[in-house]
């Protein structure tokens, strides 16, 4: 048992459970169809109740504590012929509505016991993401109060989730006077146990700059095929393009094992593009990366 299993273990031992006045009257309508207590002639009688008794306690415990708590039932999965193992659970919801602002937060929390020090790092950031988009929501609601208008939703995706590799999407989407998306993305390459960067998949300095000219090459067959799409680019009237990719830019590995570097809402592109994704094949950039992130079979 790691101490994340201890940790859901203890919050559900905590926990304070008000049971819903439904199951209260089922549970009092089961326990009349009990016989009546014998006589001390009858003693050995009792043992049918005793089972019967042990019967609605294990349903209880199985069926309807699950959906009384939601703490009791994330920690019921981690037992042992109960459930499977899970790597990723939702530990809270932050949750607020009036008829201007509505805010909906799912928080995840990567459990995994050979990857300990790279989960806690992956929890530690999107607890602090997750507590400064609520500072943020609730100071705008303070200031502007029922004038104002507001929404914030985060919710996370499990994209991929394999002895060799995982990788965590977290969506947020916050709209205001104009709407706004990103998503952040986090990786652990189960061979070294460390998050993985876009950085550390290439062997050599130059990664970005061949990185970000495929990019734009795409950009520009985009808007030759299809008017409807622009970019920032010089040729496309706004004056300016991206700068490059980052090291540190969200990234993922799709189906084929291609690359595909994703942009923010307005990142590179007006807010009618929404979030542009890129493929870029393996195939083509394989001899600047490194020998273990080349063969698309290991994401597999």
């Amino acid at each position: 048992m790691n101490k994340f299993d201890k940790k859901l273990r203890q919050m559900a031992a905590e926990e304070k459970i008000e049971m819903p006045d439904q199951v209260k009257k089922k549970m009092e309508a089961t326990f009349l169809t009990l016989p009546p207590k014998e006589t001390k002639y009858k003693q050995f009688a009792v043992m049918p109740r005793m089972a019967f008794a042990a019967a609605c306690l294990a349903f209880m415990l199985i069926f309807v504590m699950p959906n009384v708590s939601v703490v009791y039932a994330e920690s019921m999965e981690k037992i042992p012929l109960l459930g499977d193992l899970i790597h990723v659970v939702t530990i809270r919801n932050y949750f607020y509505s009036d008829r201007t602002h509505e805010m909906d937060i799912d928080v995840p929390s990567v459990s995994n016991g050979s990857d300990g020090n790279a989960a806690d790092r992956i929890n530690d950031d999107v607890d602090e993401l997750t507590q400064e988009l609520m500072k943020q929501f609730y100071d705008e609601l303070e200031i502007f109060g029922s004038k104002g208008h507001g929404s914030v939703y985060v919710d996370y995706d499990v994209q991929t989730n394999t002895p060799r590799w995982f990788t965590l999407k977290l969506s947020v989407n916050m709209v205001a006077a104009s709407g706004s998306r990103y998503y952040k993305y986090y990786h652990i390459d189960r061979n070294t146990g460390e998050i993985t960067k876009l950085s550390d998949l290439f062997k050599t300095e130059d990664y970005n700059r061949i990185l970000t000219e495929n990019i734009k090459a795409q950009m520009h067959q985009r808007m030759q095929e299809d008017s409807s799409q622009t970019y920032f680019m010089k040729n496309a009237g706004f004056g300016f393009e991206f700068a490059d990719v980052s090291g540190d830019h969200n990234f993922y590995f799709n189906d084929d094992g291609d690359l595909v570097i994703p942009f923010d809402k307005y990142e590179v592109a007006p807010g009618s593009m929404g979030c542009p994704e890129f493929t870029i094949e393996i195939d083509e950039i394989r001899d600047i990366m490194k020998d273990e992130y080349q063969n698309i079979n290991s994401f597999k």
